[in-house]
């Protein structure tokens, strides 16, 4: 098993939700600077965000959006990945890992990367009891893609990734990142969500059908004693 800073422990972190950003930030750049292989990480915020890509902001019913949500208690964050508006809250557990490679097609990189955290988190779930854990869609889910942590369909972790380029060599540097609902239930969030579609003017609306909580599939987990189980096959795997 690779071996974890001091700054890399199991336990898991809590910072603000911008605080938490700049972890996966550090952890990437660090990757980059050379300054080591492998990083894992896992926090979960202490206050409420809409985390969303920049883009939107140039959305013309924005500035009305950002002013409604942060009248809910929910401001408006940025993040560097794609995908839509994405709620964090002590109800998220969020884990980043990052790795420093040498990949081929960018097809083929993409999925490796997406299955070298999707994989180890359905086999955690399967040790914990739950059957039918599986990557893939879940239609009508905000941010859905393709490698969703799902069970039984309904998406319990989005996915995402960021590759760069590492200092003064071919090497690139990986950071994929779970966000993963463990609390409160899926119509909580998504209603936030559908909040911020229905202030910029947005149809679209997303489900909460779609989505399941870990509480929901698993209740009475004590997730701090089960959650290093699942940072121990993230590091194993490396």
């Amino acid at each position: 098993m690779t071996a974890l800073s001091p700054l890399e422990e199991f336990d898991l972190q809590r910072p603000t939700v911008e605080g938490g950003l700049a972890l996966d930030e550090a952890l990437l750049e660090s990757i980059c600077q050379g300054e080591r292989r492998f990083g894992l990480i896992a926090w979960s915020s202490t206050d409420h965000a809409l985390v969303m890509p920049r883009r939107h902001e140039r959305l013309e019913g924005f500035p009305m959006a950002r002013r409604a949500l942060l009248d809910r208690g929910w401001p408006i964050l940025f993040r560097s990945t794609g995908g839509t508006p994405v709620p964090q809250s002590p109800a998220v557990v969020n884990v980043a890992l990052a790795l420093r490679c040498r990949v081929g097609s960018s097809a083929a990189h993409l999925e490796w990367g997406y299955r070298r955290l999707g994989d180890p988190w359905c086999d955690w779930l399967a040790s914990l009891g739950v059957q039918d854990a599986d990557l893939g869609s879940a239609p009508g889910a905000y941010c859905d893609g393709r490698f969703n942590v799902r069970i039984a369909g309904r998406k319990l972790v989005g996915t995402a990734q960021r590759w760069r380029r590492v200092r003064g060599c071919k090497d690139m540097a990986m950071l994929a990142h779970g966000a993963m609902q463990v609390g409160e239930t899926p119509e909580a969030l998504v209603e936030v969500v559908n909040a911020f579609q229905d202030a910029i003017g947005d149809p679209q609306r997303f489900h909460a059908a779609s989505h399941v909580a870990l509480a929901q599939a698993l209740p009475g987990l004590d997730l701090d004693s089960a959650l290093p189980g699942l940072l121990e096959r993230l590091a194993e795997a490396s």
